[in-house]
């Protein structure tokens, strides 16, 4: 006689089914593990699980579930790894639905509601990822502000570059700003793929972030600050010829600038323009360059008129902050990597 003929088989075939579908879990047991690929999803019964994510050497409570949550399901419906660690604190009573079931389940709705729960699931996801670029976005002015100061504090220095101990710039980054570790790495890997830091590690395997250029660093920590104000840098927007007047101006100061006023130097505009003949870059100078940069004020124009034996001489001079337009050179040899978008 078949389980078709035989009322009791067919019961007994469904409790079956029953049974393997749900499991017990002890008290202090842990469901799933963040970081696995398991493919399973729960649904509580009875009992009670803490959900736990990893921090560094922390880790974090995020929630406490009770009966008719529901676990794992990400996980099942895309194949990603788990984002968190399930605990039980109570012994828990679960559905377990696995991958088997869940398509066979999906064979029996309508397969418009299936593409909708999928794509409902990769929104999920594409928010979560947003959720953590943005704060990678946000935190990064302060994370660097951190790394400048233990720079300027308790730097050491490794083949001529200044580092600083990851561990310490964690605790820091965490203390001042309440990032966590995973996220402050996430922060490192922005500034490492813009070529601006390296993690290494000494021989006691204790890992250390090399600053591979403090100044670079601090500009993009303007930049970034800047932006968030919906402001500009000085400099930020100029044109390569405004650009390369900047260098010429800076290399006849070098040569012949006069200090006028504390941080200030004035320059003949025909000091500047021997320069260009010096360099190959023609006779006069770009006036449109010039007035870009007056534009931007970054440099000021300005008569002046010199005493000689037989008469008085006027000139044109060029004052400016040699500071200043070192930034603004830099700003400009730097500025596509800081606008650049980072993937990954």
């Amino acid at each position: 006689m078949n389980a078709a003929q035989n009322p009791s088989s067919k019961i007994d075939t469904n409790k079956n089914i029953t049974r393997r579908s749900e499991k017990t879990f002890k008290r202090g047991g842990l469901m799933f593990i963040e970081g696995e690929t398991s493919a399973e999803m729960y649904i509580l019964r009875s009992g009670k699980v803490r959900i736990l994510k990893q921090e560094g050497d922390n880790t974090i409570e995020l929630a406490v579930l009770g009966p008719g949550s529901v676990l794992g399901e990400l996980s099942l419906l895309d194949h990603q790894p788990r984002g968190a660690t399930g605990q039980v604190v109570e012994e828990v009573l679960a559905t377990v639905i696995d991958e088997d079931l869940f398509k066979r389940t999906l064979t029996a709705i309508p397969p418009w509601l299936t593409s909708v729960i999928m794509v409902v699931v990769k929104r999920l996801r594409d928010t979560m990822k947003k959720t953590g670029d943005d704060i990678v976005q946000k935190s990064l002015s302060g994370c660097i502000k951190v790394l400048l100061l233990l720079s300027g504090n308790e730097r050491m220095v490794k083949d001529g570059l200044p580092c600083v101990w990851l561990a310490r710039a964690k605790e820091l980054i965490y203390a001042t700003i309440g990032l966590g570790s995973l996220e402050a790495e996430d922060v490192f890997l922005h500034l490492i793929l813009k070529d601006m830091l390296m993690i290494r590690k000494n021989d006691a395997g204790r890992e250390y972030i090399v600053l591979k250029n403090v100044e670079v660093l601090e500009l993009y920590m303007n930049f970034l600050r800047a932006k968030a104000c919906g402001a500009q840098l000085m400099g930020d927007g100029l044109s390569e010829s405004a650009i390369g007047l900047i260098d010429l101006v800076l290399s006849a100061g070098e040569r012949g600038g006069k200090k006028i006023n504390g941080p200030l130097f004035s320059i003949g505009q025909s000091q500047v323009e021997l320069e260009m003949e010096k360099a190959g870059k023609g006779r006069f100078i770009d006036r449109d360059a010039l007035d870009e940069l007056v534009a931007a004020k970054a440099v000021v124009c300005r008569g002046e008129s010199t005493e000689s034996k037989y008469d008085s001489h006027a000139r044109s001079v060029i004052v400016y902050n040699a500071e200043t337009l070192k930034r603004i050179r830099l700003l400009g040899v730097y500025l596509s990597v800081f606008k650049e978008e980072v993937k990954f």
